[in-house]
């Protein structure tokens, strides 16, 4: 085993935490802490996954493993016995996660709240399962016993139970903190009862998820601590509508009162973690991480839409400790990348079939990294009991927590025909899957389940619009015509249809009717960042170097963290002359998105124009790495090389390239 760098690791997540958020109030002086563990280590975007629905994406950080490894794939799942709803369970689960990991390893492990974490799990330490301070319908102030099966060990649930506050007190001077004008409010109002009734309850579970953790950060013994904290994301999606500058559609009378709601909620997030970072002591390591961000600006939608819109697709990494960079960045990290680093802090191995990457540049030395073909294969009887030894649901604990999804829009309410709600459900879990398919860069298994649920439920929109996207995804131009015509006939009008013609035209070659549907699209009414690239790129394809920069800023001025637009900009810079702007803008891109082969081609190819020869070798590296395949790249890599004497690396390269081209392997098309 690897000498350990972490000692105690402090793993906090604040779901849905956003820098665009943060760095003003930090900026300020209004979120010291944070600020303190900013500047004693390191700081970065973290990359989500899709789609981005927390069930998912928390058991990613845990696991370090995608949806169609780990099993999770959604908020709610049939009973075992296929009578009713539940959320999802934590034996739904078919891997470790990093406590479980740590737990058979020897160290003592505090797990604290997260999503597909009921029951609650058997490992070396404490595990509180993420029903516990969810308050059901039926229970009162006096009156709200431990739900069976919530804590582990079971003796600690009784004096955990008293730390919990329910949201009836929530008093008037507690709300007052949050929301200062709040006796200005007319109570009889529906959409203020509505609102305060949800933010009591937000800051209830949220208090008593605090004081749950801290005690037991100072009562039980422990190595590693993971709590969970939601209320960033659940108070975003009642009250992120009404931060500044307010939306037209916005009551002004509301906004006045609740524009500072969010604030406050990241500044409450602060102190808390104040107190745990004093609890944790000036030696153990503590890592903040959210699993994406939350739209907080121009980009927020204006109408009713799916939940999830709402959510931006970078999330927040902080990591503080001994043997850590001071106030430095850290670019290219992903939700897959944390269990390995946490793992390499331990003194670990990374298992093989953990996706994501120790984050090395995090470190003042590069740790050691051990690998294991993976950790499933490693014996532990009490993971593999669980599903055996699964205990009976709580039927109303479990009403309680899907009552709080359906709230929050993420599930429909369940009806009275049981039959339909859980095969709704599955369809929402094979969804799910075939979207995380599509982002694991497998879009011929999306494509399979997608066409499936096309076929069994006809009259779906969302369904064939994914059997598009998968077929998109996949380069399967049959496949999207059969979806554009499936969803022409459903709904004639229907936005998705020109961006699926515009992507037949792409995969026909025929560049220029492809831009004519997406500026048709973008003239509908439809301009964001993802479509206003698709006309970026269509200009590149073009040669049209000044429309395609036009396109990539207006998308970068939609959404400053695009990587996809700086990469744009990387190709249509130079065209003009403008070579070192194009780098700049070319880091930019693989500094947010790393796993980008085309941007470090990119890179590599101006750099080499530039006679800069070193780093345009670590550039097509780095691409090939990625892209062993990719003919052109090891034609630079040869040519530059040859350049430089390197005959045997230029000879070898040149050969890879031949043969990758008479072979016939596909090769990425180059902007």
């Amino acid at each position: 085993m690897a000498e350990p760098i972490a000692r105690k690791l402090l793993l906090v997540g604040w779901d849905a935490a956003d820098w665009q958020m943060i760095h003003p109030l930090v900026d300020a002086g209004r979120m010291p802490y944070l600020q303190r563990l900013i500047e004693s280590g390191v700081m970065g975007h973290l990359l989500t996954l899709q789609p981005v629905l927390s069930p998912i994406l928390w058991t990613s950080i845990a696991t370090g493993k995608r949806a169609y490894q780990h099993g999770v794939h959604g908020f709610a799942e049939p009973t075992p016995d296929g009578t009713a709803l539940r959320p999802t369970s934590s034996s739904t689960r078919r891997c470790k996660a990093l406590w479980n990991i740590l737990a058979q390893s020897g160290k003592r492990c505090q797990a604290i709240g997260w999503y597909a974490s009921h029951p609650a799990e058997d490992i070396n330490g404490v595990c509180v399962s993420h029903q516990f301070c969810v308050a059901p319908a039926s229970a009162t102030a006096a009156r709200w016993p431990a739900q069976p099966n919530s804590v582990f060990p079971p003796d600690l649930a009784e004096p955990l139970v008293g730390l919990r506050l329910h949201p009836t007190e929530v008093t008037g001077p507690m709300l007052q903190q949050f929301i200062p004008q709040a006796p200005r409010l007319d109570q009889r109002d529906p959409e203020v009862r509505r609102l305060l009734s949800s933010f009591a309850k937000r800051l209830a579970e949220c208090a008593s998820l605090h004081a749950v953790t801290t005690a037991l950060m100072e009562e039980e013994p422990w190595d590693f601590c993971a709590p969970y904290y939601e209320a960033i994301d659940h108070v975003g999606h009642d009250f992120m509508a009404f931060h500044p500058p307010r939306m037209e559609h916005i009551r002004p009378d509301l906004y006045e009162v609740f524009q500072g709601v969010m604030n406050a909620t990241y500044e409450f997030h602060d102190q808390m973690l104040g107190r745990l970072m004093e609890l944790a002591g000036p030696e153990a390591h503590v890592m903040i991480v959210s699993d994406h961000g939350f739209h907080s600006g121009v980009t927020r939608p204006r109408q009713e839409v799916d939940p999830a819109q709402w959510h931006r697709n970078f999330g927040t990494f902080v990591l503080a400790g001994p043997g850590i960079k001071k106030d430095a960045m850290v670019h290219g990290a992903t939700l897959l990348d944390i269990a390995p680093t946490v793992l390499a802090l331990f003194g670990l191995p990374v298992g093989r079939d953990m996706e994501g990457k120790v984050l090395v540049n995090a470190f003042e030395s590069a740790p050691e990294i051990e690998r294991i073909d993976s950790w499933e294969a490693v014996a532990d009887p009490v993971f593999e009991s669980r599903a055996r030894d699964q205990a009976d649901d709580d039927p109303e604990a479990a009403a309680a927590a899907l009552q709080q999804l359906v709230e929050l829009g993420y599930i429909e309410a369940p009806g009275e025909d049981v039959q339909r709600d859980i095969a709704t459900a599955r369809a929402e879990q094979k969804f799910n899957l075939a979207c995380t398919y599509i982002d694991g860069k497998q879009p011929a298994r999306a494509l399979v389940l997608a066409e499936e649920l096309a076929q069994q439920f006809p009259d779906q929109v969302r369904f064939v619009i994914l059997a598009g996207q998968a077929a998109v995804a996949a380069g399967d131009a049959a496949a999207l015509g059969r979806a554009t015509d499936a969803l022409a006939a459903l709904e004639p009008q229907h936005p998705q249809v020109s961006l699926f013609r515009a992507f037949h035209c792409w995969l026909g070659d025929d560049i220029a009717g492809a831009l004519q549907h997406f500026e048709q699209a973008a003239a509908a009414g439809q301009e964001n960042s993802w479509l206003l690239c698709r006309i970026g790129r269509a200009y590149l394809r073009l040669r049209r170097w000044p429309e395609a920069e036009s396109a990539f800023r207006k998308s970068l001025a939609l959404d400053e963290d695009h990587a996809e637009s700086f990469y744009g900009l990387s190709v249509a810079l130079p065209r003009q002359g403008k070579l070192k702007e194009g780098i700049e803008n070319g880091l930019q891109a693989v500094a947010l998105l790393h796993d980008f082969p085309l941007a470090h081609f990119q890179l590599g190819a101006v750099l080499s124009r530039l006679g800069w020869y070193d780093r345009a070798l670590q550039a097509f590296d780095i691409c090939l790495a990625m892209r062993p395949s990719f003919a052109l790249a090891h034609r630079y890599v040869s040519l530059i090389s040859n350049r430089l004497g390197q005959t045997e690396k230029a000879d070898k390269h040149r050969e890879l390239a031949r043969r990758y081209l008479a072979e016939g392997v596909p090769q990425p098309a180059v902007d």
